[in-house]
């Protein structure tokens, strides 16, 4: 009898983990979880309707695009292709015998399907920060003094210090 009784404990434990883990998988509108790149119009997620002391205790179901007016046309998929590629900024990453030089340039994307509801959402860019060289040797080398570790002039070590796309 204990034996069966413990089959029936484990079965109702069970039920109730995936009865947890299964609200806690559905996607919250509130929290960015409907993407406009990424999520379909007919996505459905969770909105809070009451927000209590610690977190929402109310909750209805909608989709992704009742919701956020941005998102991928059911049926469609996004053909991503860069459109654009434009270097920002380059700065110096050195230590105490080597140094590498980054290169950062703002890049365009284009959904080529334009599957979005929302043409704003076609295109989106996005900073690519990429080490394109390198230098050792030296003590406390610079990758932005304009030379290659041979002395010689190379273009590809000067820096304008800007580290970031914005």
């Amino acid at each position: 009898m204990f034996k069966n009784c413990r089959s029936h404990l484990l079965s109702a434990f069970a039920i109730v983990a995936v009865v947890m883990f299964a609200g806690a998988a559905r996607a919250d509108c509130d929290d960015g979880d409907c993407d406009p790149y990424l999520s379909h119009c007919s996505d459905s997620c969770m909105k809070c309707t009451h927000q209590g002391i610690d977190d929402c205790d109310r909750w209805r179901e909608s989709t992704c695009g009742e919701e956020t007016g941005a998102c991928l046309a059911d049926n469609c998929t996004p053909n991503w292709q860069e459109t654009s590629r434009v270097t920002q900024g380059t700065y110096d990453g050195n230590g105490w015998f080597s140094c590498m030089h980054h290169t950062v340039q703002k890049v365009t994307e284009t959904d080529s399907n334009h599957c979005n509801v929302n043409s704003s959402f076609y295109s989106y860019t996005w900073c690519d920060d990429f080490i394109d060289g390198s230098k050792s040797g030296t003590f406390n080398p610079s990758c932005c003094d304009g030379h290659d570790g041979n002395g010689n002039i190379d273009l590809l070590y000067t820096c304008n210090s800007i580290h970031n796309c914005y």
